[in-house]
């Protein structure tokens, strides 16, 4: 763990964001989305450079591609803005919850929870555009797991309990932590 937690009875508890695989796949839907929202360039090299900075130019270029598709078929499919927090903001929203979600799900073969955190992620869709944004987000999903960049496993009652915590379309300045 590079930096430290909050500290709760003495102990430090390590934050979602320190973990490598998480940080990536935040930061990297992140940017995208960003790139997308406010079609500016700078936000995608934005993300180019920290996965650079984290992975190297070789493994970032084998991401980044499929994290690409993933997002772009995420805004495809939903009818609703997706939130998201700044580059380099330390929380995480709803949106961003459910987007690792879905990742963590389909690394761990629970392509029911990623569909799940999917129809969360998108609000009112069409019927398919959960499976149809799962099934793009499998090839992101195994590059990380290649590279060795496993998710933490998120327990069904842990996406439910986030689903209803902050229901899609808030806005995201509630940060789930």
């Amino acid at each position: 763990m590079n930096s430290p937690g909050r500290s709760c009875a003495g102990c430090i508890l390590p934050k979602l964001l320190d973990y490598k695989p998480e940080r990536l796949v935040v930061s990297g839907f992140r940017c995208c989305m960003a790139g997308y929202e406010f079609g500016d360039i700078e936000c995608w090299e934005t993300g180019w450079r920290f996965y650079v900075g984290e992975l190297g130019a070789s493994e970032a270029r084998a991401l980044m591609g499929e994290l690409q598709y993933w997002v772009r078929s995420v805004r495809g499919e939903t009818r609703r803005r997706i939130a998201c927090f700044p580059h380099g903001c330390q929380h995480v929203c709803h949106d961003e919850c459910m987007a690792l979600s879905m990742i963590s799900g389909i690394q761990d073969n629970r392509l029911d929870l990623a569909e799940y955190a999917a129809s969360h992620l998108l609000g009112p869709a069409n019927e398919n555009g959960p499976e149809r944004v799962s099934d793009a987000a499998a090839g992101y999903a195994t590059a990380l797991k290649n590279l060795g960049l496993k998710l933490l496993p998120v327990p069904e009652s842990v996406i439910r309990s986030i689903a209803f915590q902050n229901g899609a379309g808030d806005c995201p300045a509630r940060a789930v932590h």
